[in-house]
């Protein structure tokens, strides 16, 4: 068991670690600093709990204090996992099936496993367990209250994860999911701004009077607890433990391909959405519209590109209008489409624009089997990015109107040269990137970062640099207080950003004969046997 135990931690190690990118020395060296920095704060974090806890006299002082903190390590403990499950960072329990190895152990070793995704808790735990004994007025062994209340959450989070990942492996299903989880991560952000409602609290405060697990806990902590705390939180840990195992073995069980197809079969074109498929090939003659038209058709049916298309005017409008329309940005209110909008482009360009043969994989050997130039295939799946991004900012328009936000129609042309003008520039790098840093996609994967390269560094470079003409435009305007200046500006980007779209193409074609095999087998490269 200690070997079996060794090894597949030691693997969970290696997975999280293969998660992160690393460039040589440089790489490893920038890692540990951001990790130093970041479990640093979190440790000062402990120290800060540590002393407050080991000060407090007052016991109902104390009670107010760690009741709502072990809540929202609560909240933290369950959270974490499912953007673990959902990013793919963890390892699949049902792969280790085929070892000798008992469900019991298994669930052990996911227990055990658990630990990693939630060390900053564990540390701020650590930190009430120390300012507990060292307090002079409370025992020294009212902390082992947090042991049981590690143990739920351990369980528990273990739980969550088996089942979010057996969500995940649904047809239409994981997409809400997923999207579930991102929006929760836009929660804190609108607490912080707009304060905690009044009704969060009301509940709360009720809530304390409940033998919940952190209102125990708390309790026992604070030397105000009672033989119902102690059996409150035993009930609660075997319930966790309940949860935690039924849902482990639920997803042991599992088999996310028959899944798949199950939620594949029968299903059958709508004639509307038939017409809209077709629309490109009637509008665009071939070889460029029967491209454009494929492109369209495997774009929509790729979970991937789903969940970032529905975040683009979801995600984007719930981050970035509270902020262009808040008291304090009032003056940046008429901005606020086309900043949706270029936020919308951002979170599309990782499946339209920097890696557009990832869906393609193995399958990108036909573009160069069949009678088309490359010239050809980069000019249709651009086009098929543009009707997307035209698309998205329709549907962020029609959005912003039902909410009878200020939109003009001055303001949707604008930002519809602005954001086109801005994903011809990016079109322009993103060819060469294509064909120079191809990466294979899983389209079925919703939410899974693919290998990462060099260049992915770039673009914390690009985005801003393109984005200076697009705000002189807007400066020159607020500061001549007329049109001209603002079409004058945008008139000259237009003509550098077709340039750059000419040249770009010329490059990439010569890439694409060049390297033919380098790409193709880049791309041909599946999955391993650890990837999760």
């Amino acid at each position: 068991m200690n070997q079996q135990a060794r090894a597949i931690l030691w693997a969970q190690y290696r997975t999280m670690r293969n998660f992160y990118p690393r460039n040589g020395a440089g790489g490893l060296i920038l890692t540990a600093i951001i990790n130093v920095i970041w479990y640093g704060m979190w440790v000062l974090g402990a120290y800060a709990v540590a002393l407050t806890v080991k000060e407090t006299r007052d016991r109902t002082l104390l009670f107010a204090i760690l009741s709502p903190g072990l809540l929202l390590a609560c909240i933290y403990w369950q959270v974490v996992p499912v953007l673990m499950a959902s990013a793919g960072m963890s390892l699949q329990m049902r792969r280790l099936r085929v070892y000798p190895i008992p469900h019991q152990q298994l669930f052990n070793l996911e227990v055990m496993l658990r630990v990693s995704t939630a060390v900053e808790m564990l540390l701020m735990v650590t930190g009430a367990f120390i300012g507990t004994c060292l307090n002079p007025t409370l025992h020294f062994w009212y902390a082992t209250a947090l042991l049981p209340f590690v143990a739920f959450n351990l369980f528990v989070s273990a739980g969550i994860r088996d089942m979010i990942t057996r969500l995940l492996g649904w047809r239409r299903i994981r997409e809400a999911v997923t999207i579930l989880a991102v929006l929760t991560a836009a929660i804190p952000q609108i607490a912080l701004r707009n304060g905690v409602p009044v009704t969060w609290k009301q509940s709360f405060q009720s809530s304390l009077a409940w033998p919940l697990p952190w209102v125990s806990a708390s309790h026992i902590l604070s030397g105000m607890s009672s033989w119902v705390d102690w059996l409150s939180l035993s009930v609660w840990v075997a319930i966790g433990y309940a949860f935690g195992r039924w849902q482990f073995e639920r997803g042991l069980q599992f088999d996310r391909e028959s899944a798949r197809s199950a939620g594949d079969e029968g299903v059958k074109e709508d004639s509307w959405m038939e017409g809209f498929f077709r629309l490109p090939g009637r509008v665009i003659p071939d070889p460029i519209g029967a491209m454009v038209e494929k492109e369209v058709r495997s774009l929509i049916r790729a979970p991937r590109f789903r969940l970032l298309f529905i975040m683009g005017f979801s995600f984007g409008l719930l981050i970035w209008l509270p902020m262009m329309l808040g008291r304090r940005h009032s003056a940046m209110g008429s901005y606020f489409l086309v900043v949706i909008c270029a936020y919308a482009i951002t979170l599309l360009s990782e499946v339209l624009i920097w890696n557009m043969l990832g869906f393609d994989r193995s399958a990108a050997q036909l573009y160069w089997l069949a009678p088309m130039r490359p010239r050809a295939l980069l000019v249709a799946k651009n086009t098929a990015a543009i009707l997307f991004v035209f698309l998205q900012i329709l549907i962020i328009t029609g959005v912003c109107l039902v909410f009878r936000l200020p939109v003009t129609v001055r303001m949707f042309l604008d930002t519809v040269a602005v954001c086109m003008l801005l994903l011809i520039l990016l079109l322009s790098v993103g060819n060469y990137s294509s064909l120079r840093f191809p990466r294979p996609v899983d389209p079925r994967e919703n939410w899974k970062r693919s290998a990462a390269t060099k260049f992915q560094a770039l673009l914390l470079l690009i985005y801003p640099v393109l984005a200076v003409p697009f705000a002189f435009a807007y400066y020159a305007r607020s500061v001549w207080e007329a049109q001209w200046p603002f079409y004058t500006v945008v008139a000259v980007v237009a003509i550098a950003a077709f340039t750059a779209y000419s040249l770009s193409l010329d490059n990439a074609e010569m890439v694409a004969n060049d390297q033919k095999e380098r790409i193709l087998t880049q791309l041909g490269q599946g999955e391993g046997p650890m990837t999760t």
